[in-house]
């Protein structure tokens, strides 16, 4: 029992990460933008909070460059992708490929280090004690002793929910991804609703970047995001564009890493148990894919 709470806890604090990003993505996503640049996006977060952080010891500080380095991020791929009207996917990539590239050779010109970046005077987010949740059985064990982000992500998932589908933006959002024509009869701002979209995606980016850079570990290293951003963009698709099923997969695509974490004790070859949370995402679209494909047939029986 003991150990399963333990996998649990671990679970939430990996789902973190991914499901902020993939709440971020949500938006674009349900504004008919495909936003490629999530992985980009947090890497970038964690590159400039960690050296922040470094640079100043302000938490808050290393906070805040972090989620502007997303939104910087989020304004260019709008720019190219969205005005411009560029390919989004090459666009994305050129993003991801740009900040991997960049934060490397930052890391090795100015600061002499190849692969990982750590100092004591980086500052990070401390866990949390609360005293409410330590009285309470099984519940304390799991949600209890996380860092901020952790807790903020649960109430975004509510909050994005809530702007999604009883808002008026989040009316307009959807609007403008189902029925871009009617939308643009109906007078509303296109192109204005999808930077939006994207925009507030590269907020919650810049915390899920903070969170793997200054709240897992006090750090940054190379790539550190792990294809998170893709992972999200997973979760998007098999939780059917809405926020809850959305969250849902992350959690079970967090579950499958805190899983690999868990086995590394055990006898088996690194390279087989680091391939878990991949596996776990090629099985799950598989299965999705599956039964979508199930559904339509049904339906056109009908």
């Amino acid at each position: 029992m003991e150990q399963l709470l333990s996998i649990l806890h671990t679970t939430l604090r990996m789902t973190t990460p991914i499901a902020l990003a993939a709440l971020g993505g949500l938006y674009a996503h349900r504004a008919g933008v495909l936003n490629v640049a999530l992985e980009g996006m947090m890497l970038a977060s964690a590159f400039f909070g960690v050296i922040t952080s470094f640079a100043t010891g302000n938490i808050f500080l290393a906070l805040f460059v972090g989620i502007l380095a997303s939104v910087v991020l989020g304004f260019v791929f709008s720019f190219f992708g969205i005005t411009l009207k560029g390919n989004l996917t090459i666009v994305g990539l050129a993003i991801n490929t740009l900040v991997a590239g960049a934060s490397s050779f930052i890391l090795q010109v100015v600061f002499g280090q190849r692969g990982t970046f750590a100092n004591q005077k980086i500052v990070g987010l401390k866990e949390l004690d609360i005293p409410i949740l330590r009285n309470i059985p099984i519940l304390g064990d799991i949600f209890n002793k996380h860092t901020p982000i952790v807790y903020l992500s649960l109430l975004v998932l509510v909050v994005v929910h809530f702007i999604l589908y009883h808002t008026k933006l989040g009316v307009y959002i959807r609007t403008v991804g189902e029925k871009e024509d009617a939308a643009v009869s109906v007078g509303l701002p296109v192109n204005k609703l999808r930077y939006i979209s994207v925009l507030i995606g590269s907020v919650l980016c810049g915390l899920a970047g903070i969170n793997i850079a200054l709240e897992n570990v006090t750090m940054f290293v190379e790539n550190m995001t792990g294809g998170r951003g893709f992972i999200a963009l997973a979760a998007i698709y098999s939780g059917r564009g809405t926020a809850i099923g959305t969250y849902v997969f992350s959690l079970l695509f967090g579950f499958a890493d805190a899983m690999q974490i868990r086995m590394q004790n055990i006898k088996i070859p690194g390279a087989f148990i680091q391939m878990i949370p991949y596996l776990s995402i090629i099985v799950v679209l598989s299965v999705i894919g599956l039964l979508n494909k199930r559904s339509r047939r049904v339906s056109d029986d009908v």
